[in-house]
């Protein structure tokens, strides 16, 4: 048997020593280890729970907006399986129709949206056409009023003018009337003599009397002693006797009339008028003497 030198004597104890606190320090980790694991796992079961809650509220949620989703008509329906493999499988695929549905509806208020926006551009095109249409109107409003006004006024005008005219057209009749007056008389020289209407002028005197005298009308003429006619109506004189001569005694000429019978300057019958403005130019008053 060998004998131990006192170098590894000595060495011996040292080791030993070294190796037991070696597994010291392993147990102690080990024990550490394990009250680490304990710790996690409490943890864990901690957060698992908090996370089933947490699915379950949201859950919970999910089912509340897709039961009143649901109610909006013209969505995507559920198309859930019944039978699944587990509780999350079946709260996914409610989240993935649910967000079919909410997108569905989103899409449809998106498309609202677009509509809302159109109706209210087409509301503003249209109160832009109804202010334009408005002004004018009143533009045209104001026109009118102007219009009437001066159509007020051209009426006025007229009025005014039409009453002159009216004035214009009375003076023109008077006037008219006036100048077609004529006045005739028929009678026995002895008679016209005797009312003044005709004289007797020249002829050479022979103390006895005066030969070749002229019965000529008197310088002044009564009208109230003639027959008043319209020269525009009346054409024709009538004689009291048509089987007796007639001469005309004042300034109308017998050449611009027709007489039944005429010699020279004497006629019978009645005194038709061809142009009455040239007969009755020299003199207004017809003086016929009975022969």
């Amino acid at each position: 048997m060998k004998r131990l030198r006192p170098a590894a004597i000595i060495a011996l104890p040292l080791a030993l020593a070294c190796t037991s606190a070696k597994e010291k320090a392993r147990a102690d980790s080990a024990q550490a280890l394990a009250t680490t694991q304990k710790v996690l796992m409490a943890k864990l079961e901690a957060q698992k729970d908090s996370l089933s809650q947490v699915v379950n509220d949201a859950d919970n949620f999910i089912a509340k907006v897709d039961s009143t989703v649901s109610k909006v008509k013209g969505l995507p329906k559920s198309k859930r399986k019944k039978n699944s493999e587990s509780p999350i499988e079946d709260q996914l695929n409610a989240r993935k129709e649910m967000l079919k549905r909410v997108s569905a509806l989103v899409q449809r208020a998106q498309e609202t949206a677009k509509e809302l926006a159109d109706a209210k551009q087409r509301e503003e095109a249209l109160k832009a056409d109804n202010e334009r249409l408005k002004s004018q109107v009143d533009a045209d409003a104001l026109r009118i009023a102007e219009l009437s006004s001066q159509i007020d006024q051209q009426a006025q005008t007229i009025a005014t003018m039409q009453a002159k005219v009216d004035t214009l057209d009375m003076m023109v009749n008077d006037l008219r009337a006036s100048q077609s007056k004529a006045y005739y008389v028929i009678g026995n020289e002895d008679v016209l003599i005797k009312k003044g209407i005709i004289v007797k002028e020249g002829g050479a005197n022979l103390l006895i009397a005066r030969v070749g005298r002229t019965l000529v009308p008197a310088r002044t003429l009564d009208r109230d002693l003639f027959t008043a006619i319209d020269t525009r109506q009346i054409h024709e004189i009538e004689v009291p006797d048509s089987t007796r001569r007639y001469q005309i005694v004042s300034r109308q000429s017998l050449d611009d009339a027709d007489a039944l019978q005429r010699d020279g300057p004497s006629f019978r019958g009645n005194l038709k008028i061809k142009d009455s403005d040239k007969f009755w130019a020299p003199s207004k008053y017809l003086i016929i003497v009975e022969r």
